[in-house]
Parts: structure tokens; sequence; C-alpha cells
């Protein structure tokens, strides 16, 4: 009996040696260097392009599609890209350069069925068209000007003026 106890024990005490748990430590290195290189700036002046906006009267003034959860989430979950994501869908539809005016409904669709329709993003605005593109003109430079001064946010000098001369 002590004979077979003693198998049992070092039995016992053998495959709790071989079942130990083996770990592997990897050690990473990394390393960045930065040289400084003489570098050339330029800064050319390139006279600004002027535009007309004209108002595409026969196109749509009311876009409305639906978004799935993924899409959204693509999106990184941020109304201004979906709202960007949406115009860039409406002036695609309408063939149009921009939307102008836009307004935003973007809301939970209370009749999804599944995921493919979750939400649903509606605008409206009025597609339009870049027309009449020509190099500023000294008339031009007086509305950029102005546009400046009174930009919201915009710093209240006369960047303009130099331009002119």
């Amino acid at each position: 009996m002590k004979k077979i106890l003693l198998m049992v024990a070092l039995a016992v005490g053998s495959l709790s040696v071989f079942a130990q748990k083996t770990t592997t430590t990897t050690t990473t290195s990394i390393q960045f260097n930065e040289v400084r290189k003489p570098q050339v700036f330029v800064e050319p002046i390139v006279k600004p392009l002027v535009v007309e906006v004209e108002i595409l009267k026969d196109k749509p003034t009311f876009f409305e599609t639906t978004l799935p959860k993924s899409k959204v989430l693509e999106l990184g979950n941020d109304f201004e890209n979906v709202k960007n994501y949406g115009l860039f869908l409406y002036a695609a539809k309408t063939s149009s350069d921009m939307i102008v005016a836009a307004t935003y409904n973007f809301y939970t669709n209370p009749d999804h069925q599944g995921d493919e329709d979750w939400f649903k993003l509606e605008i409206k605005g009025f597609p339009a068209k870049f027309v009449n593109w020509h190099t500023a003109t000294t008339d031009d430079y007086e509305w950029m000007r102005i546009k400046h001064l009174y930009s919201e946010g915009g710093a209240k000098t006369d960047v303009f003026e130099k331009v002119k001369e």
C-alpha cells in the first residue's frame, strides 16, 4: 500500500513539474533620428482666380438619403463629416459644384429595417455651378478686402492693400 501511495505521489509531482507554464519575453527597441537639412522655401505670388456662382434652377432643392450605422461610424461618428458626406452625395446627384444655403435634418429613421437605413439625412439647398472664371481685377480685390475685413473671426487688417499696388 505504501508503494502505491509513493508511486501516486511521485506521478502527481512529476506531472506538476512538466505542466508548468512557459513564458517568453520579447524586447523591442525603437530609435528615431532627425537631421536638419537646408531647405529653400519658395513663396510665389499668384493672382487669385475669381468665379461667379450660378444657381441651377432646374435642379431639386431637396435631397434625402439613408445611412447605415456602419457609414456613420466610418465617418467618425461626427455630424460635420456626415453633413459633408451628404453635401457630396447631393452635389454628385445634381451634377453641381456646390450647394448654396444648405440646411440639414439628421435623425434616426423611425421606419428602419435592419442596419442599412438606420439614419436619415435631409438637406435643403440650392445646387449651383461655378461660371465665368477669371483672374481677379481691381474691383474684385475690393470685394476680397471687404470680405476679409468683415468675415467671422478674420483679422481686421487690410492685407489686400499691398496686393492692389
